[in-house]
């Protein structure tokens, strides 16, 4: 029930504008969460070779398996960023930081775009919540976290017709960092449809053709394609399968889409939003990947139906009980954060230190890792490049799931190590055969026959 009260003065804080500041908490302590994410560490390699080479990359580097192969770096921007921050701290010291300003300009945007449609500081604050909740397993280094940032810019762009003419700026970076800037496209072009804005068609046409203007050209087009046709491939990944009805993730998501539909029934949502609202609803519904991006896209239909909700506003806050209570929020996150560094629980940092220079197999998680920690010299057998592996990706999968006998697929590669997952089917199997274990923790085993 909505509960309306007076306006009070102005220069006073609420419960609402200090709800607003909680996900800064979530948003501290995942900053500086151990790094987990193994795609965002081959990222960097990718950066430095093309600082060292003056030019974006376009075949692989970094696989015995696909040497030399056609295949566009979509995050080569991201990636210049990534070799810098790693040159500049000594190491990886600069993710922590990096990873709180790119997700604060993406929550301050979702925000203030909230804030606008709905007019209430309250539903801000709840846009925002369910925001973090969804999106806080997703708030990963990897240049998706780029697109985050970007699309909260480009919602508040079109929000703001003050602001539009910065879209086409916007999509460029975006283009040079991430491939869901298609996703973005989507939205100006459908708002736009929706909203009837077509003066501002030469904009969002501007919008479009900067992103063949990026490193790669017409090349942004190709990388597109390419994972189009693997789409058999991506959905052998988990974050490509289709996202499950009463995952954390998914469940703000239906909260959502049940408060669009309150929306359309009060009218506080006009029938023609859904032009935007439909395919963005359908996209959250493909794959876990997905579900950010099109919640984004649905954010601003959300604060709209929840209206200019003012529970919590009644109540005002003195300057000085507000502030203390702010800087103890600010605050707190950096007395409990952790220490930032890789995990070693995700990635094999001391058996690694047993590898020989030798076609070794491993899964994609490693391959990331020892792109970073080993590579380029040492080249991998697999990584998460679903795009550039395709039926190769297919075949492994097969293989380290017991599947197909893994004796032809060693064979044909030559295969003279495996590092492997502790107590895996795979390195059972290996071990029978008569392979020697070199190394062994908790999480590894690095075998030789």
């Amino acid at each position: 029930m909505t509960v309306t009260a007076a306006r009070p003065s102005r220069g006073r804080f609420s419960i609402a504008h200090l709800i607003l500041v909680i996900p800064w908490v979530a948003l501290v302590i995942d900053a500086w969460a151990p790094i987990r994410d193994n795609s965002f560490l081959w990222h960097i390699r990718a950066g430095e070779l093309q600082i060292d080479g003056g030019a974006v990359l376009t075949e692989d580097p970094f696989s015995f398996t696909m040497l030399g192969e056609p295949w566009l770096t979509q995050s080569w921007l991201a990636e210049l960023f990534y070799s810098w921050g790693e040159d500049v701290t000594g190491g990886l010291g600069f993710v922590a930081p990096m990873l709180l300003v790119l997700t604060v300009i993406a929550f301050v945007a979702i925000s203030l775009v909230a804030y606008r449609r709905s007019g209430s500081t309250m539903s801000a604050a709840i846009v925002s919540l369910l925001t973090v909740v969804l999106m806080i397993s997703f708030l990963v280094p990897r240049p998706v976290v780029f697109s985050f940032a970007l699309f909260g810019l480009a919602l508040l762009a079109w929000e703001s017709p003050k602001l539009r003419w910065t879209l086409p700026f916007i999509f460029w970076i975006w283009a040079s960092t991430h491939g869901s800037f298609a996703i973005g496209l989507a939205y100006i072009g459908l708002s736009l449809i929706a909203e009837k804005e077509w003066k501002w068609l030469p904009t969002a046409f501007v919008s479009g053709l900067v992103t063949l203007a990026t490193a790669h050209g017409l090349g942004v087009v190709t990388m597109l394609l390419d994972f189009a046709e693997v789409g058999d491939t991506l959905a052998l990944l988990s974050e490509w399968q289709r996202p499950g009805l009463t995952s954390p993730v998914f469940i703000p998501f239906l909260i959502g889409l049940a408060l669009i539909v309150g929306g359309l029934i009060t009218r506080r949502l006009p029938l023609r939003q859904l032009i935007v609202i439909v395919p963005f609803a359908i996209l959250g519904a493909t794959s876990l990947r997905a579900v950010p991006p099109a919640w984004m896209g649905l954010i601003p239909a959300v604060a709209a139906s929840l209206g200019p909700l003012r529970v919590g506003t009644a109540r005002r806050l003195g300057t000085v009980p507000a502030a203390i209570f702010a800087m103890f929020v600010l605050l707190l996150p950096f007395l409990i954060k952790g220490d930032g560094g890789l995990s070693e629980e995700r990635f094999p940092v001391a058996a690694a230190a047993g590898l020989e220079n030798v076609p070794t197999f491993h899964d994609d998680r490693t391959g990331g890792y020892l792109i970073w920690a080993e590579g380029p010299e040492f080249l991998v057998f697999i990584d998460d490049r679903a795009e550039l592996y395709g039926d190769h990706m297919a075949e492994f999968v097969a293989v380290r799931d017991g599947d197909e006998p893994w004796e032809p697929l060693f064979e044909r590669w030559e295969i003279a190590q495996a590092l492997l997952p502790a107590g895996s089917r795979l390195s059972d199997e290996i071990v029978a055969a008569g392979w020697e274990t070199v190394h062994e923790d908790e999480e590894f085993v690095l075998l030789r026959p």
